[in-house]
């Protein structure tokens, strides 16, 4: 049996309001490590001290902006190890998208105690989910941003937007991120981004492999990810091909949005999208040029400037179940 970590962010939404579970488990078995998140400086330094101590599972409880931290951190620091790791998810933020699709079905004190005890007694590691993770690298950089959701444009925007200005206490979670995102397309053009200009404005996009379909010039947004759907059953991808990463782009201006919206609540005639530009395609790569927002996993990798960005996959991830 590997060595075992926990991993929690204080600032977390769930954490600050109920408290820490796994700060429970952690006086409950003693031997295990926690480790806050505090700052990324921090964390990086604290998560590769333990990889180069042996540990190999990592249980998170938090949002999705920590498990993206926790995954990145992990990779940079050993790619050729990463797929070794096991990592399980406890609810914690106030976006848990990564939770509601690879979480702990039973991510309770006792629960967690008892699935622990389990990996003490036996090398099985029990249910597990094996997906990858996308890995972003910016520009010339060599490390990779490591997460699941990926997003340009006037959806990037919209989405911090959201996480900033529309909730009260009370009111956060993946759910509450969909329905506010659904308000916001249900009247494009009435809500205003900090600058005063609409959330809803076109940003440049500029494909660098020719599997997207698309042209360079403004586009409204696109987005890629790893898992078959997003938060309450959204399905906008319609892309045949057995690959890893759905990708979808919405031209500008976006024609009868509300409609493909819809289309994607339902997953019914999503195909129908491509005579108004909409395109979407399975793929194993990658490689755009973007003016404007990038967010991957709730967190703003850039706001107003032009970068280039490719994305390819970590290959399988376990997470335990």
């Amino acid at each position: 049996m590997g060595k075992i970590a926990l991993i929690s962010n204080a600032r977390s939404h769930l954490v600050a309001r109920k408290g820490s579970r796994l700060e429970e488990v952690a006086c409950r078995k003693g031997e295990l490590p926690l480790v806050w998140f505090e700052s990324m400086a921090l964390f990086r330094a604290k998560i590769t001290g333990l990889m180069e101590s042996g540990y190999d599972t990592f249980l998170i409880e938090a949002g999705d902006g920590t498990v993206l931290a926790t995954l990145t951190c992990c990779y940079n620091h050993d790619p050729a190890r990463f797929g070794a790791l096991r990592f399980a998810v406890l609810p914690g933020g106030s976006t848990n998208l990564a939770y509601e699709r690879l979480g702990l079905k039973q991510p309770g004190v006792e629960d967690v105690v008892r699935r622990l005890d389990a990996l003490d007694d036996d090398t099985s590691a029990g249910a597990v989910t094996q997906l990858p993770a996308l890995a972003v690298r910016l520009g010339e950089a060599r490390d990779s941003h490591v997460g699941f959701l990926l997003s340009t444009g006037a959806l990037a925007r919209g989405m911090d937007h959201v996480q900033h200005h529309m909730f009260g206490e009370g009111q956060r979670g993946s759910a509450a991120v969909a329905l506010s995102l659904l308000k916001l397309a249900a009247r494009p053009r009435h809500y205003m981004a900090a600058d005063g200009e609409p959330l809803l404005r076109p940003s440049r996009f500029e494909p660098k492999t020719s599997d997207m379909q698309v042209e360079a010039g403004p586009h409204a947004f696109s987005l890629a990810t790893t898992f078959p759907s997003l938060s309450l059953g959204l399905t906008p991808f319609w892309g045949e091909e057995a690959k890893p990463i759905r990708f979808t782009y919405a031209p500008w201006p976006p024609a009868k949005l509300r409609r493909a919206i819809l289309r994607s609540a339902t997953g019914r005639g999503l195909e129908r999208l491509e005579t108004d530009g909409y395109r979407s395609i399975n793929t194993d790569a990658l490689a755009m040029t973007v003016d404007g927002p990038l967010m991957l996993d709730g967190e703003l990798l850039q706001r107003d400037s032009s970068i280039s960005i490719r994305v390819g996959t970590t290959g399988d991830i376990c997470f335990l179940r």
